[in-house]
């Protein structure tokens, strides 16, 4: 991605990326669990509550009845993931299968039931229900929300099609601003350079729903071709330490 800087730039990667091999196994793993959540209330037929189809999926997991395990899942994921690559992600994976597991089997208080709405301009808007009735999670009103690393991902990726540089000003981390703003963020990402920065932000923009894994301050997105979107969080606020 070009910049208006070598010394400054807008988005440096501070952090050594996990080996290609560790990362492909924690990402399965979260992959695994979050399928399995995600798809509770979908496949939480004949009357069984969100937790206990958590806990029959752990208990298949952990009995190596990976048939009743993916029965258990979204028919989303099962039309994206076929049983076979599932079954074997359990058998090439025996450690991080056992893992999602032991996690799912420890529930914490009541589960609670969401709903997730996509509108315009591929965004998602999720409803939690509360007292019996819908209601609305978090500020829809916030188009650049900072708040988690995917929204910061999702409204990052707008500011930068929209061409929002004083917007795209507040993703860069503290380290980098020095020297920045909306008149040199414009200058780096016009002219010659623009065409990389579409192919990077229509990649991204396929990949928005890719599992981001979060440790502390830090977190990670995987997508495209081998490439990482790195974020880092300061004073509340997630922002892009490097987009690629």
């Amino acid at each position: 991605m070009p910049s208006p800087d070598s010394r400054s730039l807008p988005f440096v990667s501070a952090l050594a990326r996990t080996s290609q091999r560790q990362w492909r196994g924690s990402l399965m793993a979260l992959s695994l669990a979050s399928a399995c959540l995600s798809g509770v209330a979908g496949c939480a037929g004949g009357g069984a509550s969100a937790d206990t189809t958590v806990r029959e999926f752990a208990d298949a997991i952990r009995d190596d009845r990976p048939r009743v395990a993916y029965a258990l899942l979204s028919e989303d994921y099962r039309q994206r993931v076929p049983f076979e690559d599932f079954e074997r992600y359990l058998r090439d994976h025996p450690e991080e299968a056992r893992d999602v597991a032991a996690l799912l089997s420890r529930i914490d208080g009541d589960p609670e039931v969401s709903a997730t709405v996509r509108y315009a301009d591929g965004q998602e808007l999720t409803l939690v229900q509360e007292d019996g009735r819908w209601r609305i999670s978090g500020n829809p009103a916030n188009l650049y929300d900072q708040s988690t690393p995917r929204a910061a991902v999702r409204s990052f990726v707008r500011a930068m099609e929209r061409r929002r540089y004083d917007i795209v000003l507040r993703f860069v981390p503290n380290a980098s601003r020095e020297g920045m703003d909306e008149e040199r963020l414009r200058e780096s990402f016009e002219g010659e350079g623009r065409e990389e920065i579409e192919r990077l932000l229509a990649s991204l923009r396929a990949n928005l729903d890719n599992p981001i894994e979060e440790v502390g301050d830090r977190a990670t997105m995987s997508y495209g071709e081998g490439a990482a979107v790195q974020l880092i969080l300061e004073e509340g606020l997630w922002k892009v330490e490097d987009p690629d």
